[in-house]
C-alpha cells in the first residue's frame, strides 16, 4: 500500500520522495503485519474445547509458555538421543519409559490445574 501510494503521488502529482523514506515506510508497515499476524496465531486458542477471550492475552502466554515447553523438550531429546547413541538397548528402553511417565505425570497435571481453575470460575 504505501508504495503504491508514493509511486502514485511521485507520478501523478509530480512530489519526490527519498528513497530512504520510501523504503522505511514499506518496511515498517511490512513488520508492522507481520507482528499482527504472529500475535492473532499466538492469542487464539490452540484448545478446542476452549473459545477464548476477546483479545486473547490469556491464549498469548499459554501459547508462548506451549512453545518454550516444545522447545526445552527438543533440547532434552537431542541430549538424550546424544547419550543414547552407545547406550545398550535396554537402557535406551528405561530411558524411553522414565520419560513417558514423566510426560503423563506432567499432563496429569495440567489436568487438574484446568479442572481448579473451571472450579473456581
Amino acid at each position: 500500500g504505501a508504495f503504491v501510494a508514493f509511486w502514485y503521488f511521485a507520478t501523478y502529482k509530480g512530489l519526490e520522495f527519498q528513497p530512504v523514506i520510501v523504503a522505511s515506510s514499506t518496511v515498517f508497515i511490512l513488520v508492522i503485519s507481520l507482528l499482527g499476524i504472529t500475535y492473532s496465531v499466538m492469542s487464539a486458542s490452540w484448545d478446542p474445547d476452549d473459545d477464548g477471550s476477546s483479545l486473547g492475552l490469556a491464549e498469548f502466554n499459554v501459547n508462548i509458555g506451549n512453545i518454550m515447553d516444545g522447545l526445552k523438550r527438543t533440547k532434552e531429546n537431542a541430549i538424550i538421543r546424544d547419550n543414547m547413541s552407545g547406550m545398550p538397548e535396554e537402557e535406551v528402553q528405561r530411558a524411553i519409559k522414565a520419560l513417558d511417565k514423566r510426560d503423563e505425570r506432567l499432563k496429569k497435571l495440567s489436568k487438574q490445574e484446568k479442572r481448579l481453575e473451571e472450579m473456581n470460575r
